[in-house]
C-alpha cells in the first residue's frame, strides 16, 4: 500500500515568523483582517489609526477607495466611491476626520468617519507647475531621443523619467502623497511623485511654506513619498528613491538627515518614543526622539516590505505591501519586545 503524506493543516498559520535587533523583537502576521470574499485580491497603498484603534485603509479598488477596519481586524465598512481616482494614503484629524490623498487628482479630501465630503484641499485635478511630464517617454520615444522606437510602454521607466522632469519645489499639489499634523494642529503635507516639495499649512487651512526641490542631497527631494511629525513638532520625510530620512523644523530648516543602510522609506509613523520608517526593500527602521537609530529590522528583500504603514495604541504596526510582495495585502508587525519605554500611546 503507498502511504499518502499529508501536510499540516493551516500551514500559514501554524508557524510564525520573527524579527529581532537591538532588542527589539515582533512578530509578523502575514495576512492580517477579516474581509468579506470580494476583498481577496483587494491591494492597500496606506493607512491610518484613529484614538479607537480602528484601521483606516486606502485601496486601488475605485469601487471601494476607503476601508474600515475594527479593532480587532474585523470588516466594518467601505466608502467614498465616486470620490477619488487613485487614493495613496490617509490620515485622522484633529477634528477625527480623514484626510485621504487623492495623488490623481493632485487634492486632499476631507471626508467624515461616514464617508461625507467635507472639503478639499488643493484645486480639484489641477496639478501645480513643477516643470513634471508625465508623457515625457512616449514623446522621447516618438522623437528617437533615449527610447527604443520598438519597445512596449514601460511604467516604471516612464515614472523615473517623468522626475527628472521636475525642475522646482512648486505649490500646492501635483500628485501629492502624504499628510500628517503637528501637535499643535498644523497640516504638513509630502507632494512627492509630481513635484518635489514639502507644504506646511496653518491649522485653519493657510497655506504658510513650502520647500525642498528636486535634487539628491539633504534636504532636497527625489521622491518624498512619506510624512510624519513626531511629538517634539519635528517634521520627518522619507525620500523613497532619494533612499533618505529627512529631519526639518517646522520652519523647514534640515535639522538631521540619515542615508546610510536604508532600503528605501516608504512609510512613517511616530509615537511618544520612537519614529518608525517601513522600508520598500524589507525592513524596519526604529529611531528615537534623540535622532539616534536604535535597532533596524529585517534584511535586503525580506518579507515586511511595505508601500504604506501606520501604527496603534497598543504599538501594532501595520504594513501594505501594495506591489512590493506579491499576495500579501496586510500585514500586522506585532511588538514582542521593546526595551526602554512601552511601544505605541
Amino acid at each position: 500500500m503507498i502511504k499518502q503524506i499529508k501536510g499540516i493543516a493551516d500551514r500559514d498559520q501554524a508557524g510564525y515568523s520573527r524579527y529581532t535587533s537591538n532588542g527589539f523583537t515582533y512578530q509578523l502576521f502575514p495576512d492580517y483582517g477579516n474581509f468579506p470574499d470580494c476583498f481577496e485580491f483587494t491591494m492597500y497603498s496606506g493607512g491610518c489609526c484613529d484614538q479607537e484603534d480602528n484601521l483606516f485603509l486606502s485601496t486601488r479598488d475605485p469601487d471601494h477607495p476607503i476601508m474600515m477596519l475594527d479593532p480587532d481586524g474585523n470588516y466594518v465598512k467601505d466608502f467614498g466611491k465616486g470620490l477619488f481616482k487613485e487614493t495613496h494614503t490617509l490620515c485622522v484629524t484633529p477634528r477625527d476626520t480623514l484626510l485621504c490623498i487623492d495623488v490623481a487628482q493632485h487634492v486632499l479630501r476631507e471626508l467624515s468617519k461616514n464617508g461625507e465630503l467635507i472639503r478639499d484641499i488643493g484645486n480639484l485635478g489641477v496639478p501645480s507647475d513643477s516643470g513634471f511630464d508625465p508623457e515625457i517617454w512616449r514623446k522621447r520615444q516618438r522623437m528617437g531621443k533615449y527610447v527604443p522606437t520598438d519597445v512596449s510602454f514601460d511604467k516604471g521607466w516612464s515614472f523615473f523619467m517623468g522626475l527628472e522632469t521636475i525642475q522646482r519645489a512648486a505649490p500646492p499639489f501635483n500628485r501629492p502623497t502624504g499628510a500628517a499634523f503637528s501637535p499643535s494642529g498644523d497640516l504638513f503635507v509630502s507632494d512627492g511623485y509630481g513635484n518635489a516639495a514639502i507644504h506646511h499649512f496653518s491649522s485653519d487651512g493657510k497655506l504658510l511654506n513650502t520647500w525642498g526641490g528636486p535634487g539628491d542631497e539633504p534636504g532636497k527631494f527625489v521622491v518624498p513619498h512619506c510624512i510624519c511629525v513626531d511629538r517634539l513638532s519635528r517634521v520627518w520625510v522619507g525620500d523613497r528613491d532619494g533612499n533618505r530620512l529627512h529631519v526639518f523644523s517646522q520652519d523647514g530648516v534640515l535639522l538631521a538627515y540619515f542615508d546610510e543602510n536604508l532600503y528605501q522609506p516608504t512609510g512613517l509613523w511616530a509615537d511618544q518614543n520612537y519614529v518608525y520608517a517601513a522600508e520598500r526593500g524589507g525592513g524596519l527602521t526604529i529611531l528615537n526622539m534623540d535622532l539616534e537609530i536604535v535597532s533596524q529590522l529585517g534584511f535586503y528583500n525580506s518579507s515586511i516590505r511595505a508601500h504604506g504603514m501606520c501604527g496603534n495604541k497598543k504599538g501594532e504596526l501595520f504594513l501594505m505591501p501594495l506591489t512590493t510582495y506579491d499576495r500579501h495585502f496586510l500585514m500586522k508587525f506585532s511588538p514582542i519586545s521593546v526595551p526602554e519605554g512601552k511601544a505605541g500611546g
